[in-house]
């Protein structure tokens, strides 16, 4: 490969690089393959805990509190995010009031 290959090459590898960052999901990289992790499994009804605990080491309602952490975040669209709603259900545990 002589030097003006090599240089196109290059350039265009950088520019293939450039495309990629620009259109990630989240700026923090760790962030996005969660949530692109949550995001494959949301067709199957979602990740099992086996394979969530595998991938990342923590239970499946650390996890799901974790990704609903990120979205907000995330320049995720409304599709992917309906489907994650479905796929994991982001439940808020509340003390019930005692009865009047």
């Amino acid at each position: 490969m002589n030097s003006h290959d090599y240089r196109n090459w290059r350039q265009r590898r950088r520019a293939a690089w450039t495309e990629i960052d620009r259109n990630r999901t989240h700026p923090d990289t760790e962030a996005e393959f969660l949530i692109e992790f949550a995001s494959k499994w949301a067709a199957y009804g979602g990740a099992t805990k086996e394979e969530i605990f595998l991938q990342f080491g923590m239970t499946k309602n650390r996890f799901v509190d974790r990704l609903w952490k990120l979205i907000p975040e995330s320049k995720c669209g409304q599709k992917k995010i309906s489907d994650l709603a479905n796929a994991y259900p982001h439940h808020r545990w509340t003390t019930a009031l005692p009865p009047a």
